[in-house]
């Protein structure tokens, strides 16, 4: 973070927040050891019987569960919404808004959000506002990005599973952590509490509004914060939503509307933690406005995601998922696979498999399929349109798609071979319905190129020899990374989603994201009736004690 900066200065808004990132200092390859297997048989069994062990103690347990069911529906806190005495408005005006982020520093002050019954309370207050209100918030999403029916479904049901997921878990993660205590500490008990940090800024997308703002609320709540939530001003419906809603469904809870005043007005604010997704770019922008405040910053950003395919990949599962991960939302997801680096030996299969699971999933007619999304805006694509029309001028060729209809905010999916690494469509993250494929001689020289970029927010490799995904796994440093998939990896609230680099700093989900807005406390409790025991410990230092100290002083035991 630089040290200082101008604080007064006008923030460039997030309009700009998934454009796209610009081209970054190459970064230097590390050597991969090839020494470590990825997988073994081992590792594929000690799964399976994890698996099936869990299966069936979940079979043993069903009577016991359905017996106690009834019991559970009888006791279990049950969803309240806030009273209009908790409530925070939302500030109406950039003027308004100092004086509502102190009204949530006051709220959070009083302590109620430390409560296992106001997280319970606040979580469940998700579960009830997407489900309760799904049609009004899909109509937002029409109008806004032209979400297809089964593009939300799966959006809503990965929220609704981060969120019941961290609802499981709650009591687990607010339980304090012990941790072992030296022999000549002793006797004496160490543990770790989490803190709520306080009052957060979470600043959300246009590409994913909906998960992208309510799951980190989520992570904010388990954690025992409050929040205030600035929605992109590129979707005004969905904005509105949020405004109107969320201070209905959950408490202390604002939202600020607007665009470049308002947000340089939050960011005027001092905030126990901001999250912020979208571009490099403009996280830039807010880490030096926050210069010199010490506010704790998680970005999630983007970048080239890179996806491998070599000559043992099975390419027809290859082409259906790598399909489904480029186009879902039209190309507008920040983990979607930005290019291909595939075998020349098996470039002409592949290409006319990703063609065909086009047409297979969007028919021969992209524009009238129910499951094709649309572009943002004509701004963004009329860049996507510069982008295909460069690579074309370059040498390229298209494969499928190419068309567009301005009035519709349409662009078909776009597949290009014969890129040029140089071209204007490998030179920042595409963000959109376009798919580049290169062709490399090897998974060596894969590596190569995607380490002479910026690292990635995510990896892809399509093979079945683990010496192939063991050197995409050791040698190509990314926020996460798939084996014979892609994008599913953020809807595990197991694992961590975040970047490394260029491509975002922290991560949040499940156990992670209760971290992210924690502070873990160290606790030593010594006990006082041994004291005497322990008057080596005091000045004045002699030589006995010295030396006795120095045995001990450090010891693990």
């Amino acid at each position: 973070m630089a040290p200082s900066s101008d604080r007064s200065a006008p923030l460039i808004s997030e309009s700009d927040v998934e454009i796209g990132m610009g081209a970054q200092p190459p970064s230097s390859a590390f050597p991969v050891d090839r020494r470590a297997p990825y997988r073994s048989p081992d590792m594929y069994l000690e799964s399976c019987f994890a698996t099936l062990f869990a299966f069936a103690t979940s079979l043993i347990l069903l009577p016991i569960r359905l017996i106690l069911f009834p019991l559970r529906l009888l006791f279990s806190a049950r969803y309240q919404k806030p009273g209009g005495a908790s409530r925070i408005a939302n500030p109406s005006k950039v003027e308004d808004i100092a004086k509502a982020h102190q009204a949530l520093k006051d709220a959070f002050s009083l302590g109620a959000t430390r409560s296992y019954a106001w997280r319970i309370n606040q979580l469940k207050g998700i579960l009830s506002l997407v489900e309760e209100k799904e049609a009004e918030l899909f109509q937002a999403y029409k109008l806004d990005l032209g979400k297809s029916q089964g593009e939300w479904f799966l959006e809503k049901n990965s929220i609704l599973g981060e969120v019941k997921h961290t609802i499981a878990h709650l009591r687990e993660l607010m339980q304090p952590e012990s941790r072992s205590t030296p022999l000549w500490m002793q006797p004496a008990s160490t543990y770790i509490v989490r803190e709520p940090l306080g009052t957060v800024l979470i600043i959300g997308p246009y590409n994913y509004p909906a998960n992208l703002i309510l799951c980190p609320l989520a992570a904010a709540f388990s954690a025992g914060c409050n929040a205030m939530v600035k929605p992109s001003e590129q979707m005004p419906a969905t904005a509105d939503f949020f405004a109107k809603y969320l201070p209905i469904y959950l408490d202390q809870t604002a939202v600020t509307l607007g665009a470049v005043p308002e947000t340089t007005a939050l960011l005027e604010c001092k905030w126990d933690r901001i999250l912020f997704t979208g571009s490099e770019r403009v996280a830039q922008i807010i880490e030096k406005k926050v210069a010199g405040t010490l506010t704790p910053l998680c970005f999630e950003l983007g970048g080239k995601s890179p996806t491998v395919v070599d000559s043992s990949a099975n390419l027809t599962v290859a082409a259906r998922r790598i399909v489904q991960g480029k186009f879902i939302n039209c190309g507008a997801t920040c983990i979607a696979p930005d290019y291909i680096l595939v075998e020349s030996k098996v470039k002409a299969a592949l290409i006319e498999k990703l063609t065909k699971q086009v047409e297979i999933f969007y028919s021969s007619d992209p524009q009238t399929s129910g499951d094709y999304g649309r572009v943002l805006n004509s701004v963004h694509l009329k860049r996507l349109q510069g982008m295909v029309d460069d690579a074309v001028k370059s040498g390229a060729k298209v494969e499928c798609g190419g068309t567009q209809v301005v009035e519709d905010r349409f662009m078909a999916p776009t597949i290009l071979s014969g890129v040029r690494p140089d071209s204007a469509v490998m030179k920042e993250e595409i963000f959109g319905p376009i798919l580049p494929i290169l062709e490399v001689s090897s998974v060596d020289e894969a590596v190569d190129f995607i380490t002479s970029r910026p690292k990635p927010l995510a990896s892809y490799i399509f093979s079945s020899k683990n010496r192939s995904i063991n050197k995409i796994r050791d040698g190509v440093s990314s926020g996460s990374m798939c084996v014979n998939d892609a994008t599913v990896q953020v809807l595990s609230p197991d694992i961590p989603f975040g970047g490394v680099g260029p491509s975002g700093m922290g991560a949040y989900h499940g156990r992670e994201g209760f971290l992210l807005f924690s502070h873990s406390k160290s606790i030593y409790d010594h006990d006082t009736m041994t004291d005497g025991l322990t008057f080596m410990r005091y000045p004045p230092f002699n030589g006995f004690k010295k030396r006795t100290l120095g045995m001990v002083l450090g010891k693990s035991w």
